[in-house]
């Protein structure tokens, strides 16, 4: 018996442009955001990282949603 694993497309969109926003944002902007401080220091660490970026998707819909 042969299992078949469907391919899996990840629709993630971790550009210039949202790890610039991470690395750029103040503490007024996390405020309005919601975004806790803690949940700030370890995305602006992951982005500094040569890895993709993981971004849960509550914060990621924060992100995209509320342009500055």
């Amino acid at each position: 018996m042969e299992i078949k694993v469907p391919p899996i497309k990840i629709n993630r969109d971790d550009g210039l442009e949202l790890r610039n926003r991470i690395l750029s944002m103040s503490n007024e902007e996390r405020k309005k955001l919601e975004i806790n401080k803690s949940t700030l220091w370890y995305l602006k660490k992951n982005v500094m990282s040569k890895d993709k970026i993981k971004i849960y998707d509550k914060i990621l819909e924060k992100l995209q949603n509320c342009r500055m």
